[in-house]
């Protein structure tokens, strides 16, 4: 179900089933080989949430909310799975300001600090109900829809 990513001459794809491939943009034809640049066996690749990346790492989110932290031009691992806290997530990371955003099933945030260091800065919940949805960024505010409410978060 995730998407592929493509960032700064990479192309991230995840798949349901093991391996994580990135490929070097550029290729014609079949690339499987000239232009692999590195797969991911180990665990924490996701099944639903696309993943995100900064330019230097990639962030993988699996469905049971755990992230994982690769180098996105090589695949080395930095850190993870770690555990967010908050549970199943289909919903895909959403990086802002800096940090990932990941909203649970339940309706539950994990704001997680980007870079080379897992550091959860926050855990928040809303108002329980069954989510599915990506959060959005715009404007410095963050928006999340549950089956019940559309949240606008911000620091005013």
């Amino acid at each position: 179900i995730a998407s592929p990513l493509v960032h700064q001459g990479m192309i991230f794809v995840p798949t349901r089933v093991k391996p994580f491939l990135a490929f070097r943009a550029g290729g014609t034809g079949d690339i499987t080989t000239s232009h692999l640049a590195w797969k991911w066996t180990e665990r924490g690749s996701p099944d639903v949430p696309t993943p995100v990346a900064d330019g230097e790492y990639l962030y993988m989110v699996d469905d049971q909310g755990a992230i994982t932290c690769v180098r996105a031009k090589t695949g080395e691992k930095v850190y993870g799975p770690e555990n967010s806290g908050i549970g199943r997530t289909s919903g895909s990371p959403t990086l802002a300001d800096g940090k990932i955003y990941i909203t649970s099933e339940s309706s539950e945030t994990a704001g997680v600090a980007g870079g080379p260091q897992y550091r959860l800065i926050a855990k928040n919940a809303l108002d329980g109900s069954y989510t599915l949805t990506t959060p959005a960024v715009a404007d410095g505010e963050i928006f999340i829809r549950t089956a019940t409410h559309l949240y606008c978060l911000s620091r005013r």
